[in-house]
């Protein structure tokens, strides 16, 4: 059998000139083999925990959840406001028409009385009622007063809390005082109109706790 077989091969060395002696060897090694125990190349199977992540179901595939900074309302004393308002209903001071226009305030609208304005500047105080308070613009000399009213609660807060302390807090462009009264937060912003260097000093701790002494409510619901 064994030399048959090298016969064979020498008889068809020709023929692997033209066929590709790559194809030819192969088919000479192949000669005489037993098809029976010939061994097939097993066929790769995908496992099943091994199926890639974007042909699973889209309830199977873990997706990130992102989480956002959440705000609610705060819930405002109106009879402590309303009694108040009453009690100051003979304080002069700004936006007391333009104050009380329009429909009621979210917040208590509480403004800073004995503001002195520059000559000529009654015209550049705004007062703009807004969907959660209010802000109120005065201009100044040396800083500009801005007083913001919200009924928006943002972080922590011990529930039930309806008035906090003043805090001042300096700022690159001057200073501020916050403070929680009624169960709104309110902020009042000192605006340096020349500052110099890194840090604005146009008004002191003293002076800008004053006039956030000095604010009043003036509307209420």
């Amino acid at each position: 059998m064994t030399a048959m077989r090298k016969q064979i091969a020498f008889v068809l060395v020709p023929a692997c000139a033209l066929l590709g002696l790559a194809g030819c060897d192969k088919f000479i090694r192949g000669m005489g083999d037993d098809p029976a125990t010939e061994i097939s190349e097993p066929e790769e199977v995908a496992l099943a925990d091994e199926t890639p992540e974007d042909t699973l179901p889209a309830e199977t595939v873990d997706t990130p959840v992102y989480t956002q900074a959440m705000s609610q309302e705060a819930t405002i004393d109106w009879a402590a406001a309303r009694n108040d308002v009453a009690s100051n209903s003979g304080t002069s001071g700004n936006f007391m028409t333009a104050s009380q226009e329009g429909d009621p305030p979210p917040v208590p609208v509480m403004l800073p009385t004995g503001i002195v304005l520059p000559q000529g500047a009654e015209s550049d105080v705004k007062f703009q009622p807004l969907s959660d308070g209010y802000f109120a613009f005065y201009p100044g000399t040396d800083y500009n007063i801005v007083v913001n009213g919200t009924n928006e609660i943002i972080g922590d807060r011990a529930p039930g809390t309806t008035d906090t302390p003043k805090r001042f807090i300096p700022t690159m462009s001057g200073a501020q005082v916050a403070f929680t009264k009624y169960g709104a937060d309110y902020l009042i912003e000192f605006e340096c109109t020349h500052a110099d260097g890194e840090h604005a000093d146009c008004i002191s701790e003293d002076d800008a706790l004053s006039i956030a002494d000095s604010l009043v409510a003036v509307r209420s619901r």
